[in-house]
Formats: structure tokens, C-alpha cells, sequence
């Protein structure tokens, strides 16, 4: 089974909604999808995510867990697993 989406639960992207008011929505990575970010826009290179992976460790006495989004740049963002849903498919 592997990730082919993560969603984020109690973060998210602040953005002007009808009538200019403030709202947070949700932030999503999906497998294959572009990483739209401001930084990107500017710069004309719009990435896609190429992977997403699941992964635990115990480097101290509480563990982690995290999520690893692998985009066509080369990056590699870090997520907190507590915070973000994953869709899992075969």
C-alpha cells in the first residue's frame, strides 16, 4: 500500500474569502498534483509531488512519526503525522 494523498487537520492556508474576510482552508499534497505556493508562482516553477511516505522513529523517549512529501524539485517537506490525514491505496 502506498500514500497517494495527505490532508491537514486543524493547520491550513489563511486566504481571503468573499468579502475579504479571513478563513483558513485546509492544505492538501497529492500524488501528482502540483505544489502551488507563492514562491513558485513567482518564480514560473510549479513542482509536483512525486511521492509521499509514512515514517516512525524513536530518537527519544516519546518517538515520532512524520510524513515525507518527495516533489520534482528535489525537495522534501517534513509534516507532523498527528496533524495531516492520509489516503492510502493499493
Amino acid at each position: 500500500m502506498k500514500i497517494v494523498s495527505l490532508q491537514s487537520v486543524g493547520l491550513g492556508d489563511i486566504g481571503l474569502g468573499i468579502n475579504e474576510r479571513v478563513f483558513a482552508k485546509p492544505i492538501r499534497y497529492e500524488v501528482g498534483e502540483r505544489v502551488a505556493k507563492l514562491g513558485y508562482l513567482m518564480s514560473g516553477i510549479e513542482p509536483k509531488v512525486t511521492e509521499i511516505n509514512y515514517q516512525q522513529g524513536d530518537f527519544d523517549a516519546y518517538g515520532f512519526e512524520i510524513y515525507t512529501v518527495h516533489t520534482s524539485d528535489g525537495h522534501i517537506r517534513v509534516l507532523p503525522a498527528d496533524k495531516y490525514i492520509a489516503e492510502w491505496s493499493e
